[in-house]
């Protein structure tokens, strides 16, 4: 067993804080390596579903876009086990790629999400995350925006509960001129879960004119949740902009009241509200397929309530 050192903080703060780095037990000699997959030039979507195999299971994928091209490719994690998945995603110019990734894992499994993407001249990467899985999920996102004009946007939705670990690791560096960047994170808290967000944008040398803003809200349904929320600004260069913010909070009485006043108990209200991070992002996914598994997995009971 190989504890491996995930989503490091490029700029550590306390210790005491426990948010620099996680350590996660890895059976490395014991672990299922799955077929590699190389992405080029799509015309339609393309589709992966990913369960693993036996205990531990790796798998990688490897999305190339090349000049002026676009890419769409949709993800989804269904593992009763633990699985690794490493993406590399390589921009050319003017290349864009949207990745949509749903990860709805089983009871006590277990999902390490890793992206490594690099953006030349005018390149852009858009990311959308669903977390809905039953198991524990450590995500680790690292963007370069090396060219001038790139881009990077990404949202994430997400339900913690039943005692889950969501951890979470996403860091930008702005290398080129006049790049931007969007980090975008909602999500809900109850039943014990545990979640840590540590969000970076790094502003290098060179990135003049840049702008990078990210922004977390957080549902806290309970007593018994705990909730890191770390956004970092880091900056080398003159002429920038960055915004960071976190909106932390619980269900008001105010709102509760005026919910039971239209027939809503509190239990449905709850539900409702949680609901709200991941419905957000049903209209970015662009896909029945996948709207209808997001729908399946959150029971099917929100189309009343937050109409698609």
């Amino acid at each position: 067993m190989t504890d491996m050192m995930i989503n490091k903080l490029p700029s550590k703060t306390w210790n005491w804080l426990k948010v620099n780095e996680t350590k996660l037990p890895w059976d490395m000699e014991h672990t299922t390596v799955l077929p590699e997959e190389n992405v080029a030039v799509k015309e339609e979507p393309v589709h992966f579903s990913v369960q693993g195999e036996g205990e531990y299971s790796s798998k990688k994928f490897n999305i190339h876009a090349a000049k002026d091209e676009q890419i769409t490719v949709y993800m989804d994690y269904t593992p009763e086990n633990k699985l690794a998945v490493y993406t590399s995603l390589t921009l050319e110019e003017g290349a864009h790629v949207r990745l949509i990734q749903l990860q709805h894992s089983a009871e006590d499994s277990l999902v390490y999400n890793t992206i490594q993407g690099s953006c030349e001249k005018n390149a852009r990467i858009e990311l959308v995350q669903v977390y809905l899985g039953k198991g524990d999920i450590y995500s680790d996102t690292t963007i370069a925006l090396n060219g001038d004009r790139s881009g990077f946007k990404s949202d994430i939705g997400y339900i913690g509960e039943h005692t889950h670990v969501i951890d979470m690791n996403e860091v930008v560096n702005h290398l080129g001129r006049c790049t931007e960047s969007e980090i975008n994170v909602q999500g809900s808290l109850r039943d014990g879960a545990k979640k840590i967000f540590r969000g970076t944008i790094d502003f290098k040398t060179g990135a003049s004119d840049s702008v990078g803003n990210e922004q977390e809200t957080v549902l806290m349904l309970g007593e018994d949740v705990e909730n890191k929320t770390v956004p970092v600004i880091l900056c080398s260069e003159e002429n920038v902009v960055g915004n960071h913010g976190a909106t932390i909070g619980e269900l008001d009485e105010d709102t509760l009241f005026y919910l039971a006043s239209r027939g809503i108990s509190r239990e449905q209200a709850e539900d409702m509200m949680a609901r709200a991070g991941v419905e957000r992002l049903k209209s970015l996914i662009a896909d029945e397929a996948f709207t209808a598994m997001i729908d399946e997995e959150l029971g099917g009971i929100t189309g009343a309530i937050f109409p698609c």
